[in-house]
């Protein structure tokens, strides 16, 4: 047994309407997906390590845990506080904004 759909006057306007675009569109084109789209400037999240003190609205080159690759290092912006220097390497979460890399928190 299958439910009845029913739609609204609107609903059945703005399906046809995009039926029609889709159908007089340009057939050499892939169809619709269904897969989310990647969001441009989407901000990503990554777990470093740094050695020595870090001021406060400075850069600091750090480097990514787990990537063994290269380039596996960036440089990244304290914008938030002073961080004294550990006693060997440190772990820091950084946060990238557009094409700049910041300090979200670092082990103290």
């Amino acid at each position: 047994m299958s439910d009845r759909i029913t739609f609204t006057r609107d609903s059945a306007d703005r399906i046809a309407a995009t039926v029609r675009r889709v159908e007089i569109g340009d057939r050499t084109q892939s169809g619709p997906t269904w897969d989310t789209p990647p969001t441009p400037g989407r901000k990503v999240f990554r777990v470093c390590t740094f050695t020595g003190a870090w001021s406060i609205n400075t850069s600091k080159t750090v480097t990514f845990r787990n990537q063994t690759t290269t380039p596996n290092t960036v440089a990244a912006f304290n914008l938030f506080a002073a961080i004294s220097a550990p006693s060997g390497a440190a772990n820091c979460a950084i946060a990238k904004d557009g094409t700049a890399w910041y300090l979200i928190a670092a082990q103290c």
